[in-house]
């Protein structure tokens, strides 16, 4: 049990998971996880539960239903049992003139009457629950209802008890981990707001001009900055500076130098009620030494629709035990409608605010200190930025008057030679803006993939195989003319003039020869022939890489095809990724869609008797796609499952405890919903006479057998239904 949570990094997978292994090694109806709200209310954010008991998943109980001192009692003592409701409790005797024993410890104590009024009303039999306590605070509970006596043994009291102490320091780990993840996130976001911060004259012009940037720091609707007495306002924000003004004076005396928020600021303000109406939170941070220098963040109204197990509010009346508190006797869902109010800011916003106010604070006192010097910087960086961009283009314009300087081929017309021309062009083009937008470089994959695309006749018509790697400016300006002028010859004579042709492009990197080597190999297009004149494409492939980049090119015509190895030094590319298939397979045939949909969309029912096993295919079907999965335990959860929602496939373990899934089997077989059987025993002896056509999975599960049984079915099923049809 231990195991299946430690690695576990989301919060609501931990309680689900651990709701569902306590059900089935304690067999209790019902198990829950409760956690407290800030206001000692609480929610049920976990349930695992007999299929016959309604759901309490997502219900809110108020705080009354566990006073503060049952909740002290709680983050004290770890485990709480009650193994019968209607038990006689016998009283302790203590001797004349002795201290009073604590007996907050005992798991024997006697519990309040009123919690036993509590539990008979909701039909509780018994009941066990476990404390959650994290940074020495009661964070949570977890509750255990059976609707009949069950008294625990002191073995399973006590893996009880470890496995919630256990549970607890897996959530503390989850919030710190979150709560650093987000913090982490926060200074991201903030260097990059601040990123260009130092270098501007005019702070708050700047604050202003990127105000959207700030929103994504603390989760809100709207904001709005006064500084210097003039008002700016994003989004969900007003956008008089009159109502500004009046928001400004009424704040001041309240936040000063803090970080302040409500979450109903019509409730401390009733003027807000009218000035402000689409605002129901406000979070005020200072920004600056200078008071009044405010962002103020805005949320709207959240009407919370709140599933009370019970009227919130508790009556008193006279009970069974006398007049005084008494339990509700109604468990029906209470509506409880929360206008005027906002999502509650947490203690992650409070963090971001706090770091986004020390980053701002900092960075208005000292701009003015660093303007100067950032300044020349820029400048320096500015000559080096335009002395760059200046070589470059006096590069890109040289090719180019290469291009246009060679004479017109004998035989070609000035159009054909313009489009040529043209295309060149382009290609150079993109190879340039790709270096631009990519700092100085770009992928081959993309630059290939680009070039071919548009010669693509059938789904395996080109394959690309190597590694994702990185080609400097220049070899990438290089290779981009080399590949086009390939690429056109293919469409125009070769491999891709024709739908049988196939077109291989591979690249690697020689350990040996320290070089990287780029192959290209055409086959099955029109018969190869060698011709006498070389004009400018083939002088071109053969001498840009050798003379431009120092490497080597080799150029075969295969009687199969053309066949080119080119040869490029180390320095020219770097390895980005591991070895990838591209282009090989983009277009999935139809049928193979079809069966892989099959699955995916079915809905699956599971039924195995071993919690552990159950829960480990339900996981292997869900990382497969599949959706809709239910898994049940036994053969009267099973038969109720189906009568709830019948299934299109069905996983059975043969022999469930002391009765075998048969019955379900039957049913499966009379509504012609396919299903598979499942046994740990090496033969089929175990399989009746009846079912002998039946597929049968050994244990172990070997998860992709599973599954490609699973699809035949379904597949085959579909195909007898529309023969039938």
């Amino acid at each position: 049990m231990l195991d299946r949570i430690r690695n576990l990094s989301d919060q609501q997978q931990l309680c689900d998971t651990v709701v569902r292994l306590l059900r089935g090694m304690l067999r209790y109806d019902r198990i829950m996880i409760y956690r407290f709200d800030p206001d000692w209310s609480g929610k049920v954010i976990a349930e695992a539960r007999s299929p016959l008991l309604e759901s309490f998943l997502g219900q809110h109980f108020p705080s009354s239903d566990i006073p503060a001192q049952a909740r002290d009692l709680y983050r004290r003592a770890l485990i709480r049992t009650i193994g019968d409701v209607n038990y006689t409790p016998v009283p302790l005797l203590e001797l004349p003139g002795s201290v009073p024993l604590d007996m907050s410890f005992a798991q024997l104590r006697s519990v309040s009457p009123i919690h036993c009024e509590y539990l008979a009303n909701m039909g509780v039999g018994a009941s066990m629950s476990i404390s959650l306590i994290v940074d020495g605070a009661l964070w949570g509970m977890i509750a255990c209802h059976n609707y009949s006596p069950r008294r625990l043994t002191l073995a399973e009291r006590a893996v009880a008890k470890m496995f919630g102490e256990f549970v607890a320091l897996r959530i503390v780990v989850i919030l710190r981990t979150n709560r650093l993840l987000i913090t982490q996130r926060t200074h991201a976001l903030i260097d990059n707001f601040l990123r260009d911060a130092v270098s501007m004259t005019d702070m708050p012009s700047y604050l202003r001009s990127r105000i959207a940037d700030l929103q994504p720091l603390v989760p809100c609707d709207g904001l709005g900055l006064w500084i210097g007495g003039q008002w700016t306002a994003y989004k969900e924000a007003p956008t008089s500076s009159q109502v500004a003004q009046k928001l400004v004076e009424t704040i001041s005396p309240v936040v000063g130098a803090h970080i302040w928020h409500t979450a109903h600021f019509s409730g401390a303000f009733e003027w807000a009620k009218c000035l402000l109406p689409n605002v129901a939170g406000v979070m005020v941070i200072p920004i600056s030494a200078q008071p009044e220098d405010y962002l103020f963040l805005f949320r709207k109204e959240i009407v919370q629709t709140l599933n009370w197990g019970g009227d919130p509010n508790k009556t008193y009346k006279t009970g069974p035990n006398g007049p005084r508190l008494t339990p509700r006797s109604s468990f029906a869902i209470w509506k409880e409608q929360v206008r005027d109010h906002c999502y509650p800011w947490t203690t992650d916003d409070e963090e971001a605010a706090i770091l986004l106010r020390s980053a701002l604070i900092e960075v208005m006192g000292a701009y003015h200190q660093q303007q100067l010097q950032e300044r020349s910087e820029a400048d320096i960086r500015q000559r080096m930025l335009n002395e760059e961009l200046s070589h470059r283009v006096k590069n890109i314009l040289a090719v180019v008057q290469s291009l246009m300087s060679r004479p017109v081929p004998q035989g070609r017309t000035m159009k054909d030679h313009f489009s040529i021309l043209k295309a060149r062009i382009g290609a150079l083009a993109r190879a340039h803006d790709q270096v631009v937008r990519a700092d100085g470089g770009g992928l081959l994959r993309q630059l290939l993939e680009a070039e071919l695309e548009p010669y693509r006749l059938e789904a395996s018509t080109i394959t690309l195989h190597g590694p994702e790697i990185w080609l400097t400016g220049r070899a990438l300006s290089v290779i981009a003319l080399v590949i086009h002028e390939l690429a056109t010859n293919a469409a125009k004579y070769g491999s891709l003039s024709c739908r049988e042709g196939r077109l291989e492009v591979d690249w690697h990197f020689d350990e040996r020869e320290q070089t990287w080597v780029l192959t290209w190999k055409e086959t099955g297009g029109p018969p190869v022939t060698q011709s006498d004149e070389k004009g400018f494409g083939s002088v071109l492939i053969e001498r840009a890489i050798p003379h431009e980049l120092n490497g080597k090119a080799i150029c075969d015509l295969r009687t199969e095809g053309l066949f080119i190895r080119f040869e490029l030094p180390k320095r020219h590319a770097v390895c980005v990724m591991q070895e990838n298939n591209i282009m090989s397979d983009v277009v999935i045939p139809s049928e193979t869609r079809s069966t892989d949909d099959a699955l995916r969309m079915a809905s699956v029912l599971i039924v195995e008797d071993q919690l552990l096993i159950a829960m480990d295919i339900e996981h292997a079907l869900m990382e497969h796609g599949v959706k809709n999965v239910r898994t049940v335990s036994s053969v009267y959860e099973g038969q109720q499952a189906l009568k709830k929602d019948m299934p299109d496939i069905a996983l059975l373990d043969l022999n469930l405890g002391d009765e075998t899934s048969v019955k379900i089997a039957n049913a499966l077989r009379d509504r012609h919903v396919p299903f598979l059987f499942a046994t740990g025993y090496a033969d089929g002896s175990m399989i009746p006479a009846e079912f002998n056509n039946v597929p049968v999975i050994r244990k172990p599960y070997a998860v992709h057998t599973v599954i490609r049984e699973m699809t035949k079915l379904l597949v085959s099923s579909a195909a007898h239904h529309q023969d039938m049809e």
